[in-house]
């Protein structure tokens, strides 16, 4: 792969350059502020979150030892830390990414304030924020973890949590602008720009280019001279209204949306998995837009598109009822907020080529056979950027002919997106 668009930055000389001592001390005075109490730091300690595995960031644990006044025992906490990526970054995917770390760090203000209309736990806490990275409480360390390594895609019980964790963020949100007299894609509007579905991001861009190439590649139009013409002049055209679906919208209700629930941003109850809502990791991507766009993003990235429809109806029942249960229990009637039934599964007919067209292009990233993305990330990070950021065609098709099932699931994900278009067209 060619290296000329390749110009990495320097990197970290070690991970103690994260934090300085006074830093660490403001960090455990926000830790401790909701106990009302006051410490004195003894030490900080920063080492590699191995477990936690991400290509917009780098992650970390943040270890405190303090000790309150009046004891002798020394008292430890671990948080987690997000950063934005050095180690052999591309100087402009480091100030790609650099934009999304800040975009979080502005949104988990927001969610602190959103934690506290429910009961129910979906979010974990924000401590401290930098332009280049935030500490948030440990999810682990809160009773949540995370699926297995290698888990793929979900069960139907599986998915139930994430629905409800997100009805409540979504709920939450309506009780917000109730309370304050705002509206948050207004509010922090700066913040909420689309960093994902732009033809301005190249990630975007170049995965469009090699989902078009394998579209034209599906057994079922090969052969079929339409079809390719269709592919080739048309189909671009009608993807580009997937720019114009990713912004508020004026027609149904808009809620602060995740846009991000794939099961590597999930962690579960350990003690009761099912029962109690998931908390959700990884608010980056987060917009100002209907309910819908999650329950697609949710639905699509963690289930294979054949289960999907087999769920689909009891899906849309269990997001509904939790989030009608939850804009009740605020004081919020949801046909007066042009959520009902209805109005939600008629969104779910408007936005339904977002929801295909973005999980083609994330399977040509998330999907990949075995841990290609990550040892091309570790190995060879110029071929990693390119990838990524300029072309990803040819070594997709390649994947394909080399490894038959990833070849069959992106033919499944390409069908969806076929039956959509061309054939409902036709």
């Amino acid at each position: 792969m060619s290296d000329e668009h390749y110009k990495p930055i320097l990197t970290r000389i070690n991970r103690t350059e994260l934090f300085t001592p006074e830093e660490c001390k403001e960090i455990l005075s926000n830790l401790l502020t909701d106990k009302k109490e006051q410490a004195v730091l003894l030490e900080f300690n920063i080492v590699p979150a191995t477990e936690h595995v991400g290509f917009l960031g780098e992650y970390y644990h943040l270890h405190l030892k303090y000790q309150f006044g009046d004891q002798k025992d020394v008292q430890t906490t671990r948080l987690f830390v997000k950063s934005v990526i050095f180690q052999n970054a591309n100087m402009e995917f480091y100030m790609e990414k650099l934009g999304i770390i800040e975009k979080e760090i502005k949104l988990y203000e927001l969610l602190n304030k959103l934690t506290k209309f429910s009961p129910h736990v979906w979010c974990a806490k924000c401590y401290f924020t930098r332009n280049d990275l935030f500490v948030m409480q440990n999810v682990e360390d809160m009773g949540y973890v995370a699926l297995p390594s290698g888990t793929r895609f979900l069960s139907e019980n599986q998915l139930g949590p994430i629905l409800k964790s997100l009805a409540t963020l979504h709920a939450s949100s309506m009780a917000y602008e109730k309370q304050e007299g705002k509206t948050i894609g207004v509010e922090i509007r700066e913040w909420l720009k689309e960093v994902t579905v732009s033809p301005d991001v190249e990630w975007y861009t170049t995965g469009l280019r090699a989902v078009l190439a394998v579209t034209a590649t599906h057994p079922e139009v090969l052969n079929d001279t339409k079809a390719q013409e269709y592919i080739a002049k048309e189909l671009p055209r009608c993807l580009d209204k997937v720019y114009y679906m990713v912004n508020p919208s004026p027609v149904h209700r808009n809620v602060f949306v995740h846009r991000d629930a794939w099961g590597a941003n999930v962690f579960y109850h350990k003690d009761e998995p099912l029962d109690k809502r998931s908390v959700l990791v990884d608010f980056q991507l987060c917009r100002y837009a209907p309910p819908a766009m999650d329950f697609h993003l949710v639905s699509y990235l963690n289930l294979a598109p054949s289960e999907r429809k087999k769920m689909l109806d009891s899906l849309i029942q269990t997001y509904y009822k939790a989030l009608s249960e939850e804009l009740l229990a605020m004081g919020i009637d949801p046909n007066e907020e042009q959520l009902s039934q209805g109005e939600f599964e008629q969104s779910l007919k408007d936005f339904a080529l977002f929801g295909v067209t973005y999980n083609c292009i994330a399977a040509t990233t998330l999907r990949l056979p075995g841990n290609y993305l990550k040892n091309l990330k570790d190995a060879r990070p110029k071929d990693f950027h390119s990838y990524c950021n300029v072309d990803r065609t040819d070594e997709l098709l390649r994947l394909m002919n080399d490894h038959p099932e990833f070849a069959d699931y992106m033919y499944e994900c390409v069908g969806d997106l076929l039956a959509l278009t061309y054939h409902k067209r036709n």
